[in-house]
C-alpha cells in the first residue's frame, strides 16, 4: 500500500507513472490526507513526517525506504537503481529525500487535473478506513516502522 500526497502534482505524476509501468496490479493507493491516510499515519505515529509511506506486512517504510520499495514494485531499471542506491549511506539518502519533500510543491505545484483512472484502477484507490491494514503479517524489518 502506498500512502501519497494527493495535493502534490509531483506525487500525482509519480502515481500515474507507477500505474503506467507496473507489472502487477495489486498495489493499493491512499491519499495521505484522506480519512484512511490520516488514520494510517496516526497508527504508525507518522503524522508529522513529510514522506511517502509504503505499508506492507504491518510495517510502514518512510523516506528512501519507501521510494526503494516503490521502485522494486515497478521493477526493471528502477528496481536496479534503487538497489544500487542502497550502497550509499542511508542518512545521506534520507537527507536528500527530506530536502526534496520540502521543495516538491514549489517545483511541481499543485495538481492541475485529476487522475484519470480506469474502473479497475479506481478500485485500488482507498480513502476510507474500511480496510483493515493489519490483516497481512510478514517478516519484520529493523528499518520499518511498526504499529
Amino acid at each position: 500500500m502506498l500512502v501519497f500526497d494527493g495535493d502534490c502534482a509531483f506525487c500525482n505524476r509519480a502515481v500515474q507513472f507507477i500505474l503506467a509501468h507496473e507489472h502487477r496490479s495489486d498495489l493499493l493507493f491512499v491519499p495521505r490526507n484522506s480519512p484512511l491516510g490520516l488514520s494510517l499515519r496516526e497508527q504508525y505515529h507518522l503524522q508529522h513526517i513529510e514522506s511517502l509511506l509504503w505499508i506492507i506486512h504491518g510495517q510502514a517504510y518512510i523516506e528512501f525506504d519507501a521510494v526503494a520499495h516503490t521502485a522494486a514494485y515497478v521493477g526493471g531499471t528502477y528496481a536496479r537503481l534503487a538497489s544500487i542506491a542502497h550502497w550509499l549511506p542511508r542518512p545521506l539518502l534520507n537527507f536528500a529525500y527530506r530536502i526534496f519533500a520540502k521543495i516538491r510543491k514549489r517545483i511541481a505545484g499543485r495538481p492541475r487535473q485529476c487522475l484519470l483512472l480506469t474502473p479497475e484502477q479506481q478500485q485500488r484507490f482507498l480513502e476510507t478506513s474500511s480496510l483493515e491494514v493489519s490483516q497481512s503479517v510478514g517478516p519484520s524489518n529493523p528499518r520499518a516502522v511498526q504499529s
